[in-house]
């Protein structure tokens, strides 16, 4: 048994194995293709293939073979990378042309399109420029990205750059989404195309209201000072405006989607004839669905919701194809439920398909079911599910191995390429066809002699599952790791590892982080507890920090750390608490409630100050500043700090 060091963690090749991520599937199926680091290099990204008639995995693209021009990173590309956490370099995404003959990339801010018969990829984009937001128009035709805030659209027969909109300026730009949408409600999407590639509706965001704030960021040897356009909780954020463009004509009509000012451009999906746009208000408790046709005329509101807390959003509005039917997931029920709309523009009454358990994505649909990620019986795990139109309520589960899937669904529903890790297990992918028990690795992954986790397996802690009851009688899921040799007649110190924060949730039965291993090597107990407030939940779970943050969750901790002192083989004595992010406010709170019963804790990038925090995810919970004095008052940790007793490191701004 060889000792796991922090060092061994981040270096190559990656202890969980070699993981594709991003993974499509090309046309008819002949090929899978996904991201993946080769086995040299943890911090680099390559294009990967799997044919699926030979079950042969070959690297399409090795992205240290492009050259990489001598500009850097752009602020947008700097801002929209950390905003969907990729710190990778090489191949940064793709996107497949609809017949699956062509791929398009991106790497090192520069497009490129390789051609899977020919085996070759070629540069599209001009050099010293960098793109963001490339994609497909539906029928091929067309490559669309993003430069210097502006449009253009490439068209692949002429082998022709056009540029569509040319009024980015230092606060404009055209076909991105904000810094709001990006950051806190995860819609990265800026423009969309319809089926007859005729129009693109694009997003313009005008950043001017917002006033700039300057944020100071630490490194070993310096302090850097860099403004930025903040929309901080009570302020303006940017203006919207979506609009309508004749591609062909290059003329645009401005869409009404807004019914108050303040409303917020949450998703955009596009039917057959009509253009979905979903409206949420300020104050997010209301979210409407408009529909639009084609020429701009809006066509009624499809779907309204109500939330006397707030609405989450969702990307499971999908048209069915080549229609303007659609399912749509609503909470309205109390837990995230999937709907089946016929026939909209007639207001036809939904048809509720599922009826327990939560849809959290739907992943495909076709003429005749949906498919969707989500659970029936407990929300630890995560599995793929199909359910017939013609048959709402029978909910057929598709994986079956228990664990933590993610899928994707070939367009017809005939198979799925499912990625599958456990906590004995790390993440592995394998083609499957349902119902005829055949299947094909891509990734197995297996934990043998030659994987690099292998020095390390015979001492790899399992965690265990439990449930406590908060004060109010819901269940709380919480995942306890315990040090290798287990002794229970020997007392061990605990620590606490927390984030707790609404939309996330930590105690799954999935692979788990190999910092915790390491500390459970180290002769700590681990325990992480999803408290109420956190997410993948019922409303009334996530419901109780409504207009104060820091209270409810901290309850369910408290009680976490009760139950630690009950075990006999804890020390008391030397139980600590570790957190980032929401993780580090909770850190911070936990430690003034709890006084000398945490002897230490960790506060990594903390939220002291919920003021200082943005408008669509401080306001979601808080309300406004001024709105709410009380509980913004009752959410700052500079109220609490008195109670504060055990020893504390704070890092932050590194």
């Amino acid at each position: 048994m060889s000792d796991l060091t922090v060092e061994r963690i981040f270096s190559d090749p990656p202890l969980s194995g070699a993981v594709p991520g991003s993974v499509a599937i090309l046309g008819s199926g002949e090929w899978i293709v996904y991201l993946a680091n080769p086995p040299d290099a943890r911090e680099r990204l390559d294009l990967y293939g799997y044919h699926a008639p030979s079950a042969a995995v070959r690297r399409l693209v090795d992205s240290t073979t492009l050259g990489t021009d001598d500009i850097g990173m752009t602020d947008e590309e700097k801002a929209q990378r950390e905003r969907r956490r990729q710190f990778s370099s090489g191949i940064s995404t793709f996107a497949a042309a609809s017949d699956g003959s062509r791929i398009a990339f991106l790497a090192g801010g520069a497009a490129y399109l390789y051609d899977i018969a020919r085996n070759e990829a070629q540069r599209i984009t001009p050099r010293d420029s960098r793109q963001t937001d490339l994609r497909f128009s539906p029928a091929g035709r067309n490559l669309t990205y993003v430069r210097g805030g502006n449009l253009y659209r490439y068209a692949l027969d002429a082998a022709r750059e056009h540029q569509l909109t040319f009024d980015a300026s230092e606060t404009v730009s055209n076909g991105l989404a904000e810094f709001i949408a990006q950051e806190e409600m995860h819609r990265f999407d800026g423009y969309w195309w319809t089926p007859d590639e005729r129009h693109l509706v694009y997003a313009r965001v005008d950043a001017s209201p917002i006033p700039i704030a300057r944020r100071y960021e630490f490194s070993a040897g310096s302090l850097g000072v860099f403004e930025q356009r903040y929309p901080a909780t009570g302020g303006p954020n940017a203006r919207v405006e979506l609009h309508l463009m004749d591609v062909g004509e290059q003329t645009s009509r401005n869409l009404q989607w807004q019914d108050d000012p303040e409303d917020y451009l949450a998703r955009v999906a596009i039917g057959r004839s009509r253009i979905g746009v979903q409206v949420q208000s300020r104050d997010q408790q209301r979210l409407r669905l408009k529909l639009f046709a084609f020429d701009g005329n809006p066509c009624g509101v499809a779907v309204e919701e109500h939330s006397r807390t707030w609405i989450n959003l969702h990307d499971n509005l999908r048209f069915l194809p080549d229609s303007d039917d659609f399912v749509w997931t609503s909470e309205r029920s109390g837990n995230t439920r999937l709907y089946l709309y016929r026939d909209p523009a007639r207001n036809g009454a939904p048809v509720e398909l599922t009826a327990k358990g939560r849809v959290a994505r739907v992943v495909q649909v076709t003429p005749a079911e949906a498919f969707f990620i989500g659970w029936q019986e407990t929300p630890t795990e995560q599995h793929l599910y199909a359910v017939r139109f013609d048959r709402p309520g029978v909910v057929r589960q598709l994986t079956d191995t228990s664990g933590w899937h993610d899928a994707t669904v070939e367009p017809r529903g005939q198979w799925f390429v499912d990625r599958f890790a456990s906590v004995s297990a790390p993440p592995a992918i394998r083609r499957i066809v349902p119902g005829s028990g055949s299947s094909q690795w891509i990734a197995r992954n297996d934990v043998d002699a030659n994987h690099p986790y292998a020095p390390y397996r015979d001492a790899h802690a399992t965690p265990r599952f439990g449930e406590l009851r908060a004060a109010d009688g819901q269940t709380l899921h919480y995942r306890l790791t315990l040090p290798p040799s287990f002794d229970e007649h020997r007392r061990y110190p605990a620590i606490i590892h927390v984030y707790g924060g609404p939309g996330v949730q930590r105690v799954v039965n999935d692979w788990p982080p190999l910092t915790l291993q390491l500390l459970a090597r180290s002769g700590y107990v681990v325990f992480e507890l999803d408290n109420r407030g956190s997410g993948n939940r019922e409303t009334k779970f996530e419901a109780p920090i409504h207009l104060q943050l820091g209270r409810a969750e901290v309850e369910d901790q408290l009680l976490g750390l009760a139950h630690l002192e009950s075990q006999a083989w804890v020390d008391t004595s030397r139980i600590a608490v570790f957190g980032h992010s929401y993780g580090g406010f909770m850190t911070l709170m936990c430690l003034a409630a709890a006084g000398t019963r945490l002897r230490a804790g960790v506060s990594v990038a903390p939220v002291t100050d919920w003021r200082l925090y943005d408008t669509h995810y401080t306001e979601r919970y808080l309300s406004t500043p001024e709105r709410n004095p009380d509980g913004y008052a009752r959410s700052a940790v500079a109220g609490h700090l008195d109670g504060i007793r055990g020893r504390l490191l704070l890092i932050h701004g590194m």
